[in-house]
């Protein structure tokens, strides 16, 4: 490492020799070359001469003893090398004396180099000219072949050849830029005398005090925060092959802090109390940390220190705006404000819309419901009734009284906080009705379910206990006429259909409730269609269908009949009965006339009956209606019982399912599926 050194008044920094292209293979030519040189025969540059030759005496003529006569060239005087050794300069070439050559013309010269050939060229017997020494022979032994054609070449003595040094080097070693971290930093270029095609190679080395600064090799450098506050320099080399390398160091400059560039920032978000506003810093260097700091006015925010920065309500009207910090190690920090922004009244949202929750009847109580974002300081409220404010009437519920009755009802809610508009909102007007009673139990109808008796309904439970109370009874769902009381007496007409009451409960300011009962079936009430014995025409006075009779003897007998001819042998009947009078006879459409004879009078029949688990007189039951199916007991003594059951009434045989006559003392099984069941002479049958 060289420093301080100073060439002809002038900082020089020389740093190793590089060996130019140019330099292999080529070698200064004489200076007066004649017409018979090889083209081939190298010429300095042309910007810059080799230095003149300074003549030599000619060494002493070495006599050649005389030989013999040939036909090839013979050498009469040797070649010879004079003058210093070293890359760069040059020696003076004597090619000796010959004969023979003529056919030739030239001889061939050849230099080598420790064996290897390092430049080659043609030149005349007897000829004088300067040969440079290349860069790739220096440290090395030289040696000149000279051969004519094809002859025997002649060499010259080694020559020990010296390192050579680069000449007219020139440097300013002043370092270009400011000397501050992340600020580029150069060197100005050398310059040098013409070596003859060779461009020595410049190396750089940077200092940081006296250490060098890991690749840091080239002309430029820039500062790193490591730098900040230390000397820095650096150190050009020149070299070239063959050439002593060259150098020189630069002054020394201290670095300072580099200067960050910072953008302006900005701000982004609603420009309100209670909004979130954001800092955008823009784009910094890398490695750049930034703070930040809010200011209201002039004044810093405490703890608004963050990117991010909620308005509160000290800031309405306030003009805002944030200041950037940047640092970075080896900077000088740096500061940026952003524009200020006037901050408006926040605005209070209802984040559940303002309802009124409860009845509107008489004797309930409203409440209003509610939510807001932020949560107000303070909330108001006026009730209104038919649009009017109602004194008093400034809480968050309302009970109503049966001044509200019939007329509609709003509330007003008025929130305001701080920093904030204050914000009012009505809700919907809605009509207050009467209370209603709350029934616990519904009306029940008591009483005899058949025509001829009375029903009576119950009150019903109700909430609160009603102060009066009203009826109405129903036929099938249709109101019957003047049925307004308490009790109702059952009529022919309520035969067969259902029987509701409905109570109607009553007070002040309430609405009258009404609460309808369960319904009541009523057996229909038979219908004498036949009054007595006689002989009837189905489709007129007698219709298809199932009849009963009401007489009590033992001795009914009925016929269905396809004519009325009269044949002996009753071929006019489609079915016969003879029997006891407890009996039925299914018509059916085909039946053209039927005969009674002590039946006593013909029936409907309705879908009510005894259901009896116990038969005791003889005669026709329906099965399911007027007994329960079941397993019977007869415990009689007697032997004349007889039994049948049957799956319908118009004693046709084919509805005869089984049957039975033997002792009083039996058990028979009524199925669920049969229709009917006949006994006679078999006493009391029980079911168990």
């Amino acid at each position: 490492m060289l420093r301080g050194t100073t060439l002809a008044g002038v900082a020089v920094l020389l740093a190793g020799l590089i060996t130019g292209p140019a330099a292999y293979g080529t070698s200064p030519v004489p200076p007066e070359p004649t017409p018979t040189e090889s083209a081939e025969t190298p010429l300095p540059p042309a910007d810059e001469a080799p230095p003149a030759a300074v003549p030599s005496e000619p060494a002493p003529t070495e006599t050649v003893e005389p030989v013999e006569e040939t036909d090839g060239p013979v050498n009469l005087t040797l070649p010879t090398v004079d003058g210093p050794a070293v890359v760069g300069k040059p020696v003076t070439v004597f090619t000796g004396e010959w004969t023979g050559v003529e056919e030739f013309g030239t001889l061939l010269l050849e230099w080598t180099a420790d064996g290897e050939v390092v430049h080659e060229t043609t030149a005349p017997p007897g000829k004088t000219f300067q040969f440079w020494i290349p860069g790739t022979a220096g440290g090395k032994s030289l040696v000149l072949s000279v051969r004519p054609g094809l002859g025997e070449p002649v060499t010259t003595e080694p020559l020990d050849v010296g390192i050579g040094t680069i000449d007219g080097v020139g440097w300013t070693n002043l370092i270009i830029g400011k000397p501050a971290v992340g600020q580029e930093l150069s060197l100005h270029a050398s310059s040098w005398s013409d070596i003859y095609g060779v461009v020595p190679v410049e190396t750089y080395q940077w200092y940081r005090g006296t250490s060098a600064i890991p690749g840091a090799v080239f002309r430029t450098y820039t500062p790193v925060a490591a730098d900040l506050g230390q000397k820095l320099w650096a150190e050009v080399t020149l070299s070239a092959p063959g050439y002593a390398p060259t150098g020189a160091s630069s002054v020394e400059v201290t670095v300072g802090p580099g200067a960050l560039t910072a953008p302006v920032p900005s701000i982004t978000g609603t420009a309100r109390v209670g909004q979130v506003q954001t800092a955008n810093p823009g784009i910094w260097p890398a490695g750049t940390t930034l703070s930040y700091q809010w200011y209201r006015g002039t004044t810093p925010i405490t703890g608004a220190v963050g990117r991010t920065y909620t308005t509160v309500p000290a800031d309405n009207g306030q003009a805002v705006k944030v200041r950037v910090r940047g640092t970075k190690t080896g900077y000088t920090s740096v500061y940026r404000d952003s524009a200020a922004r006037t901050i408006a009244a926040g605005v209070i949202t209802a984040t559940t819309p303002v309802t009124v929750s409860g009845t509107h009847r008489y004797g309930q109580t409203l409440k209003v419901s509610q939510g807001w974002s932020p949560a107000p300081a303070v909330i108001k409220y006026q009730w209104y009734r038919a649009g009017i404010a109602v004194s008093g009437a400034t809480g968050s519920s309302l009970w109503l009284n049966s001044s509200y009755i019939g007329q509609t009802v709003s509330v007003r809610v008025t929130v305001s906080k701080p920093g904030y508009t204050t914000v009012s909102t009505t809700t919907v007007r809605k009509t207050v009705g009467k209370a209603v009673f709350a029934v616990t139990a519904a009306p029940r109808i008591t009483g005899t379910a058949k025509v001829g008796y009375t029903l009576t309904t119950s009150l019903g439970t109700y909430s609160p206990a009603p102060a009066a109370y009203g009826f109405q009874w129903y036929r099938n769902g249709t109101a019957i006429s003047g049925a307004t009381n308490r009790s109702y007496k059952l009529t022919t007409t309520d035969g067969g259909k259902q029987i509701t009451a409905r109570v109607y409960a009553k007070a002040n300011y309430y609405e009258t409730r009404s609460t309808l009962s369960a319904a009541v079936a009523i057996p229909a009430v038979p219908v004498v269609v036949l009054g007595g014995d006689g002989i009837y025409k189905v489709g007129t006075t007698l219709k298809p269908g199932l009849y009963k009779a009401t007489g009590t003897g033992e001795e009914c007998q009925w016929a269905r009949l396809n004519s009325f001819v009269w044949d002996p042998e009753g071929n006019n009947m489609n079915a016969h009965y003879i029997g006891p009078a407890k009996t039925y006879v299914q018509i059916l459409p085909t039946d053209v006339g039927f005969r009674t004879e002590g039946c006593g009078k013909w029936t409907t029949v309705t879908s009510a009956g005894a259901r009896a688990t116990s038969i005791t007189a003889n005669g026709t039951y329906r099965v399911g209606i007027d007994i329960l199916p079941g397993t019977y007991y007869a415990y009689g003594t007697g032997d004349d019982c007889y039994w049948e059951t049957l799956s319908g009434f118009s004693y046709d045989l084919d509805e005869l399912i089984s049957n039975y006559y033997g002792p009083q003392r039996t058990i028979v099984t009524i199925p669920a599926d049969v229709k009917g069941f006949f006994v006679h002479g078999c006493g009391t049958l029980t079911r168990k």
